[in-house]
């Protein structure tokens, strides 16, 4: 049988009544480090036939090793999406999920994956590779592996990869390590897998590009480049490389559908001083196109100044076809024209960042990741104004769902999640998509805070269980994620302390002021104190970066103290890298970066108790200037303003527990719900939505550890 080890407590918990909470009760993550026997794997022909026909090239290309990752030339950080084309890891191994790697010699075969995915690995994967999990218990490093592997191989040892695919970070680290061991590390070119794999592979996504209008976006893409500009002077750079796609998006003020749930598109970008080159697949054919969507004005080619067939001269863009190679092609012709620096981001793929002369190389955060982070005014007042529309609907959802739960009419948390999406589709003109696929659970299946529900695994919210719902959209004026937990019942006194103080935590940091120049790692230990006061944690960040008609999870910044984050429950290159730490490189955290005025993230601790509930809350914020008491030096300070207004749950609220500032920052939340959304909700005439919301936002104070409502002049009227 699977054992566990706990990610929220070390030995055991006690909770408020002195009764130890048993240790399985927190158990979520495999303690092995791989499974030995898999006894119940089974092995598919497909998968194993491409695997030796790989093998069969390791002599063509002299190596005797071959790494595999999981990424495409992009390399997706925060994105997650990796299209089926792309996916060659599981095209040789059946492991379908976009976190892993993987090193195949001429008789084993070996995948990493992290702790959530490691029993998908291990469901997944044909028999005969090993599942190893990252960062687990003396868990061999890919190196090390491969030393191991190749110890007895006399003469020249080479390890092969496609330097396409992988970060250019981590290819530098495998050399460094590897080559301690005289093994080599040969860039393969063309893929051995791309090579192979030839049967049953789906094209690449090519969705319609709209433009999008500037009373959404703010500024021009001619002012966004310039701002480009301005901060590569700063750092004495020629040129820029841009290959994250949702900066592209932003720096064009274009959107597309290539991607779940994302409104982006495959593309490339160089930025020099003269010239603007972006790469996008059927060029010719989407630059003459009739815009798709109602609020699109223009055919791309008028929106980017440019000629029927991509070619202009002057303020523009110059339009071509996506082609990597050719991109790479075209970089090694910039690099060498140029006197000055090419600026590349961390998650540059090694085959680009080799074409350029490293004495010319400038890698670091991207301009256009960072000023994409920091909202402008027309982008700002998008978010508050998409995040409140989006709230109302989900407020009449919220309150319809709970009436017809006590009346007996049965609901399904999958069915709530389709809901969600509906209510925003149906209501809201601006509304594109979701923000990310519904997370929602009822009961122990909550606990998993990665839980998507579907028709195979759906299951019924009751009266008797905690049900949480997580849940976004894309509207062309702003991006919404908000989580509410409920119970519809009589809740127990661990559960309403536990959610009490997991509102306590997302208070503390809604509430919060600090000043300029911290970041997300210093500020998150003020969120998790109500919790870490009684021994418990949540292994996730307490917010993260959110865009504006983007990713729901954006750079540079996020707020957090552990390694977990939304991507992974380890380090991205945990496992990886044998050796000494101190020869290696490390790609910069997210919550090293400042939090600046105007970038907009979510508050959203949480606590899983693994087996029985989860509970979640969670707001999108923006950061901003607040009023200081005492002005006595230079420094300025930020807080945040919230813009998501729905209230939280007074049936599962121990008040006793919370301080004043507490409760009163709460009071005035619930008055500003009120005063943004009641309005809106009797225009609509929704009764239902306007009393459930009342009961909710109605103030409390403390009083000798007693609860009660102000009096009657104090009260909200309905």
């Amino acid at each position: 049988m699977t054992q566990f080890v706990s990610w929220l407590l070390i030995l055991f918990c006690v909770d408020t009544n002195g009764h130890e909470i048993s240790q399985q009760r927190f158990d979520s993550i495999p303690v092995e480090s791989y499974n030995i026997k898999r006894e119940n794997c089974v092995t598919n022909s497909v998968t194993s036939n491409r695997l030796s026909e790989v093998r069969k090239l390791f002599d063509k290309n002299n190596v005797d090793a071959y790494i595999i990752t999981a990424d495409d030339v992009h390399m997706h950080p925060g994105l997650s999406n990796i299209a089926k084309c792309d996916k060659r890891l599981q095209a040789v191994s059946g492991f379908s999920a976009n976190f892993g790697i993987a090193v195949v010699t001429s008789t084993s075969a070996s995948l990493w994956t992290d702790g959530r995915h490691f029993r998908q690995a291990e469901k997944e994967t044909d028999c005969g590779w090993e599942i190893y999990r990252k960062g687990g218990p003396e868990v061999v490093t890919v190196t090390d592996w491969i030393i191991q592997k190749l110890q007895t191989k006399e003469g020249e040892k080479n390890v092969g990869s496609a330097p396409s695919y992988m970060n250019a970070v981590w290819w530098r680290n495998f050399d460094t390590v590897l080559s301690q061991s005289k093994i080599r590390l040969l860039p393969i070119n063309n893929d051995l897998v791309d090579e192979i794999w030839t049967d049953s592979r789906s094209v690449r996504p090519s969705k319609d590009l709209n433009s999008l209008d500037i009373k959404y976006a703010g500024r021009t893409w001619q002012e966004k480049i310039e701002d480009v500009r301005k901060e590569m002077t700063k750092k004495n750079v020629e040129v820029l490389v841009v290959t994250g796609v949702d900066e592209i998006a932003w720096l064009f003020n274009v959107r597309g559908k290539d991607f779940a749930n994302k409104p982006y598109f495959y593309s490339f970008v160089s930025i020099d001083k003269n010239s603007v080159s972006l790469y996008i697949i059927d060029s010719k054919s989407k630059l003459n196109k009739v815009p798709t969507d109602p609020e699109s004005k223009q055919k791309l080619k008028d929106h980017l100044k440019t000629g029927a067939d991509g070619k202009c001269t002057g303020e523009c863009v110059q339009v071509m076809e996506y082609d990597h190679n050719q991109f790479a092609l075209n970089i090694a012709s910039l690099a060498k024209k140029s006197t000055g620096r090419i600026w590349l981001s961390y998650d540059c793929n090694y085959k680009l960042y080799s074409v350029i002369p490293k004495e010319k190389v400038y890698q670091a955060i991207p301009p256009t990741l960072y000023l994409k982070a920091r909202k402008n005014f027309i982008e700002r007042n998008g978010m508050r104004n998409s995040n409140l529309l989006d709230s109302v609907v989900i407020v009449e959802f919220f309150a319809r769902l709970e009436k017809e739960i006590l009346e007996g009419i049965p609901w399904t948390v999958h069915q709530a999640a389709e809901e969600a999406i509906k209510v925003r589709s149906r209501s809201l003109s601006l509304y594109r998509d979701q923000s990310f696929n519904t997370l929602s659970g009822s009961g122990h299946r909550g606990a998993d805070f990665r839980y998507h529900p579907s028709a195979e695994t759906d299951h019924d919210i009751t009266t008797t269980e905690i049900f949480n719902q997580d849940s976004g959209g894309q509207y062309l004026d702003g991006t919404s994620d908000l989580t509410r937990t409920f119970h519809y019942g009589n809740a127990t006194e661990h559960e309403k302390e536990m959610y009490t103080r997991v509102l306590m935590a997302h208070i503390n940091l809604s509430n919060l002021k600090f000043p300029v120049g911290q970041t997300g790692r210093a500020i998150d230990a003020v969120s998790r104190e109500p919790l870490w006061e009684v021994g418990v944690d949540y292994m996730h960040e307490t917010g993260h970066g959110i865009s504006h008609n983007g990713a729901v999870v954006e750079g540079p910044a996020s707020i957090s103290c552990i390694e977990e984050t939304h991507m992974s429950d380890v380090k991205l290159d945990a496992s990886l890298f044998g050796g000494d730490d101190n020869q290696l490189e490390r790609v910069p955290d997210n919550a090293d970066y400042p939090i600046n005025e105007h970038m907009c993230f979510t508050t959203e601790p949480g606590y899983y108790e693994e087996g029985y509930f989860g509970i979640r809350i969670e707001n999108v914020m923006i950061v901003r200037k607040c009023k200081q008491k005492y002005n006595i030096s230079s420094h300025h300070f930020l807080e945040f303003e919230t813009v998501t207004f729905i209230p939280y749950e007074p049936k599962l609220i121990t008040y006793d527990i919370m301080s004043q500032s507490e409760v009163d920052w709460m009071n005035s939340y619930h008055q500003e719900v009120w005063d943004k959304v009641s309005p809106l909700l009797k225009k609509k005439n929704n009764n239902v939505a306007l009393e459930w919301l009342h009961k909710r936002v109605q103030p409390v104070y403390l009083h000798h550890n007693i609860h009660s409502f102000y009096e009657n002049s104090d009260k909200i009227e309905l």
